[in-house]
């Protein structure tokens, strides 16, 4: 025998101990994940999975229990006791079993279909080791090994095919639904568990049948160099570990749900907008059907079927113009100005009549003529008619009246500039232009009033272009947030998963490997047990430590006992400990509680802000302030770093504009105001303030809490 067998028969506690611990832990995980709402029929059978791996971590733990009692004590385990442990193992055998039953009868599954096969399986099982009995005519003892090697070829290698079959169409499942990482998840577990089914199961204990006389765990020690029980542990944990991560499929499986959820409420939302704007035209357009003659009335339809169209801003401005130098007999040509948002500045957007004169440079003045008035009438926001004579009246184009002063003018009217507005402000002028050498009719009431009607309906028209493309521009940022807000989840579960790895996973493992020492310590060195176990109080006094700190990391505990002064304050002070950056929180006005899940937003605000202060200010200073007034709360975070343009900063996308815009969508959930105060080597400023309801501050405590 080599030294490593001859260690792993030392050490066949130690085995039977991880044996069992990693079914047990199968078990509870599995226990675990079963209380979740899940489509997958999986979620439906998981229990029966449970109870496989908790039984038969127990029948495990209870054999190891009976390897020390024997070692120590020379005790020969008793007729009831192995049975009690055959009755745990069969119990285990039939769980998973049941759970391959669950997974492959068809919807709907009645308990009678699935303890009608359980029960014909325990019923072979029995009559098997009773007719074997009756043949052999075992002593007591052999009788007890007869029954296990049978509940091992009768239970135990048909449950793992039936469980491995079901696995294998569960993972067709997750495919099916776009999930091909947890499928490969169970594909390996089907491998594990067919491994230890199979091949763990029929090197059984020796007994007197002939089988197991020949194909036992001793011939399998002698060919392979290991017990048969290290070899059914290490395919437990591949188990347990396969299994455990293909459960993650119930969370993508959530999240998706909420993606749905989210989605179709955004839908309903856009659908109800929509159909509030295409009731407003239908008002709009019945107005104008009281209003104007038979002509008009189809020019105007003409008009809001134009600015309804699919189509991009600039091209349903020159179609509108087009339709309206083309169907009214007063202008010849028309043009129409709009003030650029970023540049502040008037420019051309639509031309009509004009081009070949303007493309010859022949009859320019004209042309500039129109221009000019077009840019008076933006200036002073009135409406506008230059005459033959030179004259320009100014007019309020909603006041008939006013309208009369430009018609009834001694002079014929040659271009009239009318503005466009937008939430009553001008953003533009519709210039029409009549040529002094055409001799055209003068301007009717009638299409005076169309014309005024067209310059309103322009200014909806843009408002509802410009809303829509702020509105794709905003779901464009929403889904860009949302993939970098995945991302900092999946770096946030990294860095997790390393402290845990690097941290308290290494001091756990201190303690197991401590313990396991103990045993014989105990017996030989008391002392030096008493010592080790210190150490190991050590160990696990610093892994509660780092599990604290972990928790403290993700939410701290003083947001929900204290509240958000109590919290903001705690982050400060842990911030300028992780940072070096002097850090300090004012409080201004009487505190008091808000809403729970107001407080997280706010909190998170400044998390979010302090965080950018220490990636990219390079300050030396930073304070947070919170004013408290009865219906607001204001949250102020500034630096004195080395500041940066805002706009050139979202302009070019850079990182830390996700942060900002974080910021600005957390303020807007709360119904509140963002602002941004930067420049180049001038520090930051952040600032969000938000209502606060007093009715839902009423029923929260005040806090006492105040801040350094």
């Amino acid at each position: 025998m080599n030294p490593i067998s001859a260690f792993l028969i030392q050490q066949i506690v130690g085995v039977y101990f991880i044996y069992g611990l990693a079914f047990f832990s199968l078990g509870l995980a599995l226990l675990l994940a079963g209380r979740r709402v899940s489509r997958f029929r999986f979620a439906r059978a998981i229990p029966a999975l449970a109870g496989f791996g908790i039984l038969h971590g127990i029948h495990e733990w209870f054999e190891m229990f009976q390897k020390i009692a024997a070692h120590t004590q020379g005790h020969i385990p008793t007729v009831p006791e192995e049975t009690i442990r055959l009755a745990i193992l069969a119990a285990s055998f039939l769980a998973m079993s049941a759970f391959g039953i669950r997974l492959l009868k068809p919807e709907p599954v009645t308990r009678r279909g699935i303890y009608v096969p359980l029960v014909g399986m325990g019923g072979l099982w029995l009559a098997s080791t009773l007719i074997s009995v009756i043949i052999l005519r075992p002593a007591p003892q052999e009788t007890i090994a007869v029954a296990d090697v049978l509940s091992r070829y009768c239970l135990g290698i048909p449950a793992a095919l039936i469980g491995a079959w079901a696995l294998m169409v569960q993972q067709r499942a997750f495919r099916e639904h776009g999930m091909p990482e947890f499928g490969r998840d169970l594909v390996w577990c089907t491998t594990a568990l067919l491994l230890y089914g199979v091949v763990g199961q029929s090197f059984v204990r020796p007994s007197p049948l002939a089988l197991s006389s020949f194909l036992n765990s001793t011939l399998f020690f002698q060919w392979f160099g290991i017990p048969i029980q290290l070899f059914r542990a290490t395919m437990a944990a591949m188990m347990t570990i396969a299994l455990v991560r293909a459960l993650n499929a119930f969370e993508v499986e959530g999240q998706r749900l909420l993606e749905a959820a989210n989605e179709e409420k955004l839908a309903a939302q856009t659908s109800a907008l929509e159909a509030q704007r295409l009731s407003g035209r239908r008002m709009e357009r019945l107005n104008e059907e009281l209003r104007l003659a038979t002509h008009e009335l189809s020019l105007l339809l003409g008009l809001s079927n134009v600015l309804a169209a699919p189509i991009s801003l600039q091209d349903r401005l020159l179609a509108v113009l087009t339709e309206i130098v083309q169907s009214l007999s007063f202008p010849d040509a028309g043009t129409i100005l709009l003030v650029n948002r970023h540049t502040n500045t008037l420019e051309m957007q639509a031309l009509a009549g004009f081009e070949s004169s303007v493309a010859a440079g022949a009859d320019s003045q004209q042309y500039r003529a129109a221009l000019e008035l077009g840019e008076l009438s933006v200036a002073g926001e009135k409406a506008m008619c230059r005459h033959r004579d030179g004259s320009v009246i100014e007019f309020f184009p909603e006041e008939m009246t006013e309208r009369q002063r430009c018609r009834e003018y001694a002079s014929p009217v040659l271009t009239l500039s009318l503005p466009i507005t937008e939430q009553h402000h001008v953003i533009g002028s519709l210039v029409l232009d009549q040529a002094e050498a055409s001799g055209g009719p003068g301007l009717s009431a009638e299409e005076f009033s169309l014309m005024a009607a067209a310059a309103q309906q322009l200014g909806m028209s843009i408002e509802n272009a410009r809303l829509s493309e702020e509105a794709h521009e905003r779901e464009k940022r929403l889904s860009e947030l949302l993939h970098q807000a995945v991302g900092a989840q999946e770096s946030e579960r990294q860095r997790i998963a390393r402290e845990l790895h690097d941290s308290t996973g290494q001091s756990l493992t201190a303690v197991a490997l401590g313990l396991r020492g103990m045993e014989t310590m105990l017996l030989a060195d008391p002392s030096a047990a008493s010592e080790q176990m210190h150490e190991l109080q050590s160990f696990c006094s610093g892994a509660l430590r780092e599990l604290r700190r972990i928790i403290a990391d993700l939410r701290p505990s003083q947001l929900d006992d204290l509240g958000l002064v109590a919290a903001v304050d705690w982050y400060v002070r842990e911030f300028e400990e992780r940072s070096g950056i002097s850090a300090s929180l004012v409080i201004k006005g009487d505190s008091f509680r808000l809403p729970s899940e107001f407080e997280t937003v706010l909190f998170r605000i400044a998390q979010e802000a302090l965080t950018n202060v220490a990636k990219h200010a390079q300050a030396d200073e930073a304070s947070v302030v919170l004013s408290f007034a009865p219906t607001r709360i204001r949250m102020t975070i500034s630096d004195n770093g080395r500041g940066f343009d805002p706009a050139e900063m979202i302009r070019r996308d850079q990182p830390a504009s996700w942060g900002l815009m974080g910021i600005q969508e957390r303020a807007l959930l709360l119904g509140g105001q963002y602002e941004i105060d930067s420049a180049p080597g001038g520090g930051t400023r952040i600032r969000v303030d938000a209502p606060v309801d007093v009715k839902e501050v009423k029923g929260v405590a005040n806090s006492t809490v105040v801040g350094r």
